[in-house]
C-alpha cells in the first residue's frame, strides 16, 4: 500500500499543493455537492478529494456515505479497485528514471535537496537519487514532518474501499497511462524548480501545505481552486493540461451518463471551483448544484 501511495504522489501531488487561510461560511461552499434537476430522475454527487491526508477514513461521515450509497456507480480519477490499474501504478513506481537527480541538479541544488531530506525524512539524497523531482516532492510532502502523521494516504483509496464495501461498480475517469503522460509533459526544468521551491524554503512550504489541509477540512472548494492556479508562476502554463482539459472531459462524461445512472464522482478538490470547474460547468449546463456539509 505504501508503494501505491508513493506512486500516486508521483503524478497527483501537484494537485495537492494548493493553499488558503480562509474560513468556511455557512453553505457557501463545499467539497461534496448534489447534482439534480435538468431531467435527472435521481441525483448524482461530486466529492473533492485530496491526495495526501492523515486518517482519510475520518472523512467518511454519514452524509458522504449516504451519497455514495444512493448512487449506482462510483467514478474516480483512477479506478483503484481495478487490478490492472494497481499493477500499472506499482510497476511505474519501481521503474528507473531516465535521468537521476544527481544529473538534473546543480551541485548547490543537490546539496539543498540533501539537506531537506535529512531534516524531513531523516535520510540522505542518495536513497532517492533514482526518483524524479515530482516523486521526490511526493516523499517530502508525505512525510511525518510535513503531514504530522506517519502514513498519510490519498482520500481516493478510502473512496475506493467504501465503494467496494457498498457493492458499487467503480469506474476510472482516466487511465494510469494518461495521468503519467500528463506529468511527463512537464519539463524537467519546471519539476526541478518546484522541488527547489520546497527545499529552499521549507518553513514557508510546510506552512502553506498546512493551511491547505486546514482549508480542505473547512470544505472550501472555491479557495482551493483559486490558489491552485497561483501556486507558482509556471503553473499557469500548465493549467489547461492539468485542470481545464480534464474538467471538460469529466463534465462531458457526467452529462452523457447522469440521465441513466446516479454517479458518485470523486476527483481532486482543485477541479471543483473556478469558471471552468465541475461545479460552474454543470450549473451552466442547467443542473442544480447543492453543497452538502460532511461535518
Amino acid at each position: 500500500m505504501k508503494a501505491f501511495k508513493v506512486a500516486l504522489s508521483k503524478f497527483l501531488v501537484l494537485l495537492s499543493m494548493f493553499y488558503t487561510g480562509s474560513q468556511l461560511t455557512a453553505q457557501a461552499d463545499g467539497i461534496l455537492w448534489k447534482v439534480s434537476g435538468n431531467g435527472l430522475s435521481k441525483p448524482s454527487y461530486i466529492f473533492g478529494t485530496i491526495h495526501l491526508y492523515c486518517n482519510p477514513e475520518n472523512l467518511l461521515t454519514q452524509p458522504l456515505v449516504d451519497a455514495a450509497k444512493a448512487s449506482d456507480v462510483v467514478a474516480m480519477e483512477l479506478n483503484l479497485n481495478d487490478y490492472n490499474t494497481l499493477v500499472a501504478i506499482y510497476t511505474s513506481s519501481m521503474a528507473p528514471v531516465k535521468k537521476p537527480l544527481s544529473e538534473m541538479l546543480t551541485k548547490a541544488q543537490y546539496k539543498t535537496v540533501d539537506s531537506a531530506i535529512r531534516v524531513v525524512l531523516k535520510d540522505s539524497i542518495s536513497t532517492y537519487n533514482a526518483k524524479s523531482p515530482i516523486a521526490m516532492m511526493g516523499y517530502l510532502y508525505g512525510s511525518n514532518d510535513v503531514m504530522g502523521c506517519a502514513q498519510p494516504m490519498p482520500v481516493d483509496f478510502s473512496i475506493a474501499q467504501l465503494a467496494k464495501q457498498l457493492g458499487k461498480e467503480t469506474y476510472g475517469l482516466e487511465s494510469f497511462e494518461f495521468q503519467d503522460s500528463v506529468l511527463k509533459a512537464i519539463p524537467d526544468s519546471i519539476q526541478v524548480k518546484w522541488l527547489m521551491d520546497f527545499c529552499g524554503n521549507m518553513g514557508k512550504s510546510k506552512k502553506e501545505f498546512g493551511d491547505f489541509i486546514s482549508s480542505y477540512d473547512a470544505q472550501l472548494s472555491n479557495k482551493l481552486y483559486e490558489l491552485s492556479v497561483t501556486v507558482s508562476p509556471e503553473f499557469e502554463l500548465y493549467k489547461e493540461l492539468l485542470l481545464t482539459d480534464r474538467n471538460n472531459s469529466w463534465v462531458n462524461f457526467l452529462k452523457e451518463n447522469m440521465t441513466s445512472y446516479a454517479i458518485f464522482t470523486a476527483v481532486g478538490a482543485g477541479h471543483l471551483g473556478g469558471d471552468d470547474g465541475l461545479i460552474a460547468q454543470l450549473k451552466k449546463a442547467g443542473y442544480t448544484l447543492t453543497p452538502i456539509s460532511i461535518k
